[in-house]
Order: C-alpha cells, then sequence, then structure tokens
C-alpha cells in the first residue's frame, strides 16, 4: 500500500470515528431523554450505543494499524531528507510550502523530493507494471507494442 493510499484512508478513519462519536453523544442524549417513556424505544437505543462502541472500537484498532504502516513506509526510505519531507507531510500534516520553510529548500525541490519518496523502490517493489505501462514505454521508444517499429 502506497503511502497516499494509507494516508487517505487514515484521514477517512479520522472522519468516520469522529461522526461516530458524535452521533454516540447525540443517542445518550436521547437514551437518557427516553428512558422512562418507553422500556422498547430505551433498548433499541441502548442497541445503537453497543454497536457505535464497536464501530469507533473497530476503526480506532484500523486506525493504529494504518499509523503503524505509514510510520513503516517512511521509515523505509533510504534518504534522510525524503524521510523529514514525508514525516513532515504526511504525520506532522504540514504543507509544502511550510515544509519548504522549514527545510530550507525551494518549494519546487520539496515537491521533486516528495515525488522520489513516493515512488522509492521501497513502495513500488511489489507492484507489477500494468499493460498500460508496457505500452507507454513502447511509445517512448518509438516502437507499436508489438515489437515493430514506427
Amino acid at each position: 500500500m502506497s503511502i497516499k493510499t494509507i494516508k487517505a484512508e487514515i484521514t477517512e478513519l479520522k472522519a468516520r470515528i469522529w461522526r461516530h462519536r458524535q452521533y454516540l453523544a447525540h443517542t445518550q442524549k436521547q437514551l437518557a431523554a427516553i428512558y422512562r417513556a418507553t422500556p422498547a424505544r430505551a433498548h433499541r437505543s441502548r442497541t445503537q450505543l453497543r454497536t457505535l462502541r464497536a464501530a469507533i472500537d473497530r476503526d480506532s484498532r484500523r486506525l493504529e494499524g494504518l499509523n503503524q504502516a505509514l510510520i513503516t513506509a517512511i521509515d523505509s526510505q533510504q534518504s534522510p531528507q525524503i524521510k523529514e519531507l514525508l514525516t513532515r507531510r504526511y504525520i506532522n500534516d504540514q504543507p509544502f510550502a511550510e515544509i519548504a520553510a522549514a527545510m530550507g529548500y525551494d518549494l519546487r525541490w520539496v515537491y521533486r523530493l516528495h515525488a522520489r519518496g513516493l515512488a522509492a523502490p521501497s513502495q513500488s517493489r511489489h507492484l507489477k507494471p500494468s499493460a498500460d505501462h508496457a505500452t507507454l514505454k513502447a511509445n517512448r521508444e518509438g516502437r507499436y507494442t508489438d515489437g515493430s517499429n514506427y
């Protein structure tokens, strides 16, 4: 899994956990208000609370695993500059301009280092090139995909 994919999933999980917690607080308030009204409604609310707590626990465990995977992926980088850049970007959520200023680099150089870090062999060694990649490579070399030249 790539660093960007892991970070996107982390962001999605954080949002989901926040929504679940908001809904949990709402349901708890609702339960307190209707607890004396009817036992059936109170039972449904308690069931919702258990379900929400289980979802929050499940998502929290997944979030911890993804954070660890992100740290491992960043630590597997060879260059200390790329490690620092990726840590600032994906762990500390700093914007590229702030990273460039803190590291003393030009913004374009930070973008290039970022691209190098995402394209590092440690990230793509398990991926096989697609047919589209082979087509693009053949086109760059002035050949058709069947091997004949233009």
